[in-house]
């Protein structure tokens, strides 16, 4: 009798409140949470309480970066996918947010991929992200090493419950006339993707609810024809364009309000945007008025031109002004000046001119006729400037671009109307100027903070 009652001793666990022991598992990792069916498959059913499930290396393995050693590797590459498996195989919950899975695994683990998302798909899953690719920035470029796992696109067909796609360094495969799935779409991203016509116009025939859409170094198999009447932001960032395969981009898009490009190549995409509802425009990129131009931008009040290398001054901003009438807010950056830059505009509210201006000994000057300017933010090496905006009210000045500049001040000091000014100079520019600092601050009376 004491043998049996030892041994009953040793085999009861103590018995904790539920609500102790969820509480315990929501704080536990999920490679802890894993571990725990060797302990009790009672406590599968605590697995449910984990509704957003986020797989990556830092959550499944005590790394911080993935490992360089290609042996080490191989091995984690497998143990995380058998990981996530095991995972999605026991998860016994009702219901799954948002799945997020953040690893470079090669097309030997596509069965897992697909357990996964079918898996979701049935838990109601309303956001999906299927990075394929390394977190790390340093190990960029092996994205384009890995290779791309091939995803059939017919496991989304009954994906209703979507509200938000991430896809990175997959191959899509759809086919045309089945693929009815996605109908309540909201954002879709898409990652180092191949795309041509026929898939985009699949996708856009059935995400009847689509309000972002995102192309991120993505590379065109075709000219592109994007055509949606409920799209509002649309973006096409860090694309690259061969000179012999430069594509047309056409833009229809009735309530599209935003519009992001930026292109990594000399060469640029040719577009034609139809977009009434257009209000905000960002272009990087050395080609603008010839391959964009301005038509269909009539009612654009926000604009970014990064680093186009046509001339701004001569034919860009005078036709910029004159074909976007409703023009609020203006930045230039990254443009070498070879003559004056005029910009001339009644309904001007804010302009910024960063990294502009001119290497050489001479500067062209820069003149600015707005009568709405309200804010003004410069950086760069021209010392000679003009400025017509009596409401001019806060102004970003950097004057430490150029150390041995004689007219720190410049312009602005003519200003009398200034609330708020901050400036960047330099340590020597104050020592040599401190009189020239004074009489400034006290003239203007206004709030000035040096950086």
């Amino acid at each position: 009798m004491e043998m049996e009652r030892s041994k009953k001793h040793k085999t009861e666990f103590p018995v904790l409140p539920d609500c102790v022991i969820s509480y315990i598992f929501s704080k536990l990792g999920l490679k802890d949470l894993v571990k725990t069916i060797t302990l009790s498959k009672l406590w599968l059913h605590e697995w449910g309480f984990r509704v957003d499930l986020n797989f990556d290396i830092n959550t499944l393995f005590d790394y911080d970066k993935f490992p360089k050693d290609i042996t080490l590797f191989e091995w984690v590459e497998s143990e995380f996918a058998a990981r996530v498996d095991q995972f999605m195989l026991h998860y016994q919950g009702d219901m799954i947010h948002s799945i997020r899975l953040v690893f470079p695994l090669g097309t030997k683990h596509t069965g897992v991929i697909e357990r996964m998302i079918s898996k979701g798909i049935a838990k109601g899953v309303k956001r999906l992200e299927l990075i394929l690719s390394y977190q790390d920035d340093d190990d960029a470029d092996s994205d384009y090493m890995r290779p791309y796992i091939l995803l059939p696109f017919d496991l989304l067909s009954e994906a209703d419950s979507l509200t938000y796609l991430h896809l990175k360094r997959c191959i899509l495969l759809i086919s045309m006339d089945n693929f009815c799935g996605l109908k309540n779409l909201k954002t879709l991203v898409l990652s180092l993707v191949s795309v041509k016509q026929d898939m985009i116009q699949c996708l856009l025939s059935n995400c009847i609810h689509l309000l972002d859409f995102t192309l991120d170094d993505c590379k065109f198999k075709s000219d592109l024809k994007i055509t949606s009447p409920t799209l509002l932001n649309f973006n096409i960032v860090n694309c690259g364009v061969k000179i012999k395969k430069r594509r047309n981009i056409d833009i229809i898009a009735s309530n599209l309000s935003s519009f992001e490009y930026s292109c990594t190549s000399t060469e640029v995409h040719t577009m034609n945007i139809k977009a009434h509802m257009l209000s905000k425009f960002s272009f990087t990129g050395s080609k603008f008025y010839e391959c964009v131009g301005f038509s269909g931008m009539k009612n654009v009040t926000t604009i970014v031109l990064d680093g186009v290398h046509e001339c701004i001054s001569g034919k860009l901003v005078p036709l910029l002004f004159s074909g976007c009438l409703q023009l609020e807010d203006v930045t230039f950056k990254n443009y070498n000046l070879i003559s004056e830059l005029v910009v001339i505009s009644t309904k001007l509210r804010h302009l910024n001119i960063i990294n502009c201006g001119s290497q050489e000994q001479y500067s062209p000057p820069i003149s600015i006729d707005a009568i709405n300017l309200s804010s003004f933010e410069y950086s760069g090496h021209t010392q000679r400037f003009s400025i017509k905006a009596p409401k001019l009210l806060t102004i970003f000045w950097n004057a430490a671009i150029r150390e041995r500049n004689s007219h720190l001040f410049g312009s602005i000091a003519s200003l009398q109307h200034i609330e708020n000014l901050a400036m960047t100079i330099s340590h020597s520019q104050v020592s040599s100027q401190n009189s020239c600092l004074l009489m400034f601050i006290y003239c203007l009376s206004c709030s000035l903070f040096i950086l």
